[in-house]
């Protein structure tokens, strides 16, 4: 615990953490929300405070963004292609992205107010509550337009699982410009990876491929023309998906921040409640009978993206029935061939064509995709294969660092060395054993 305290020392920022001294040097939401339920165990103060700095970067109508960049930082490009300070939304005094990211925010607060005092914790709710109502409400208010229960999202960015298949397929069904099209018949995308901050630090093989980056570049600028605002953005010229990932965080949220309206003595409003319920039962229209799956969804066309992927088991942490599809679900963890190899569990099944041992989301193993799968576990009274999920995780961050993540195969650690959540999630594992 003590290496993983060093870890989240070395990369703190004041009252913040930044993911990794040298490739991430800005703040994350949902990196900071995982930062700060581990730094909860041994500093609760620091932990409150990394979510008060979180909300700093939260916009008038309630967004919180995805990134909240660090003065003097030499990250100009992001910077250029956001402009937060353009916005009349977007906070003064610091430079955010425009879009956000998967919704811990209120899991993290409840977290964190356990481990504060009594006095401690009734005020770092009040203060942060209707924070999060803002939150939780601008996600529903702008993302879920047809009051469906499932937030769309318009950017591989905003679901955190940045690169996975599904994503990946649909931003290259985008038609682009025509200069895309010819950079990558003659492989010119190539040349653009020395403007590259990421590749600069870790080999190219490990990070997203220089096509999909510059899509996905350009499906930023493409948000830009129209404020990143959903209703203005024409389908047929997007990439608007329902993600399974974002929409199961959003119904684990949507119960923390009940359980903080109630430790407050305050409603979350009908409105709210509306929202809550819609939102669990929309998950199981994610859900495909033949393959015994969840799913992300094409948010223009309905159908689903069947592209297997580690977000198939969150749900199992949010409200989702109990019964054959649990059932289902944890076959489909157990099986050799797809999420359950020496070193489990993969970001991408072993037995899918798009595997990647080593690249970014297509295949690698991740501590907090393994954290949530352990949370979702214990939750549905399987503390068997959750303890065995967590004696697997801390072995391979034992055997190789805190590394960003990891090969399903061999164990090798890829991407940022001392990582800030895989630290802070190896910290919350250890002091809450199953």
């Amino acid at each position: 615990m003590a290496l993983a305290q060093h870890v989240l020392e070395r990369n703190r920022r004041g009252a913040w953490t930044c993911p990794s001294s040298d490739l991430y040097p800005h703040q994350w939401l949902w990196d900071s929300c995982f930062n700060a339920i581990g730094i909860a165990h041994y500093d609760p103060p620091r932990a409150a405070a990394e979510l008060r700095a979180l909300f700093r970067g939260q916009w008038a109508n309630g967004m919180l963004p995805h990134m909240i960049f660090a003065p003097g930082g030499n990250d100009v490009g992001s910077r250029t292609v956001w402009q937060s300070h353009k916005n009349p939304l977007a906070p003064r005094g610091v430079h955010t992205s425009c879009i956000t990211q998967p919704p811990l925010a209120a899991i993290a607060v409840w977290r964190v107010g356990q481990a504060l005092t009594v006095a401690e914790r009734a005020a770092f709710f009040a203060e942060l509550f209707p924070k999060l109502v803002a939150y939780h409400t601008w996600l529903y208010t702008e993302r879920d337009l047809d009051d469906s229960g499932l937030v769309t999202l318009i950017h591989p960015w905003e679901c955190g699982l940045d690169t996975t298949p599904p994503w990946m397929r649909e931003l290259r069904r985008m038609p682009v410009p025509r200069w895309l099209r010819v950079a990558m018949r003659f492989r010119l995308a190539r040349l653009l990876r020395r403007l590259r901050y990421d590749t600069r630090h870790l080999p190219a093989s490990e990070r997203t491929s220089d096509d999909d980056g510059v899509r996905m570049l350009v499906l930023a600028i493409r948000a830009k023309e129209h404020n990143f605002v959903l209703r203005q953005m024409p389908p047929e010229n997007s990439v608007l998906i329902e993600d399974l990932a974002f929409n199961s965080f959003l119904a684990v949220a949507n119960r923390a921040l009940e359980r903080i309206a109630r430790d407050l003595g305050r409603p979350v409003g009908p409105d709210m409640v509306a929202h809550l319920d819609r939102t669990d039962a929309a998950l199981e229209r994610l859900w495909d009978e033949p393959s015994g799956q969840y799913y992300s969804r094409n948010a223009a066309s309905g159908g689903l993206i069947k592209l297997p992927t580690v977000a198939t088991f969150i749900p199992l942490w949010a409200d989702v029935p109990d019964g054959a599809q649990t059932t289902r679900l944890l076959e489909l963890l157990r099986a050799p061939a797809a999420f359950w190899p020496p070193h489990p569990v993969p970001s991408v099944p072993l037995d899918a064509p798009r595997f990647r041992e080593a690249r970014y989301w297509m295949g690698p193993t991740w501590v907090n995709m393994n954290w949530v799968i352990i949370e979702g576990l214990r939750q549905r009274g399987e503390g068997e294969l959750a303890a065995e999920l967590r004696q697997r995780t801390l072995a391979l961050v034992a055997d190789d660092g805190f590394f960003e993540y990891f090969s399903p195969l061999t164990g090798a650690g890829y991407g940022a060395p001392d990582f800030s959540w895989t630290a802070a999630l190896v910290i919350d594992l250890l002091a809450r054993e199953s």
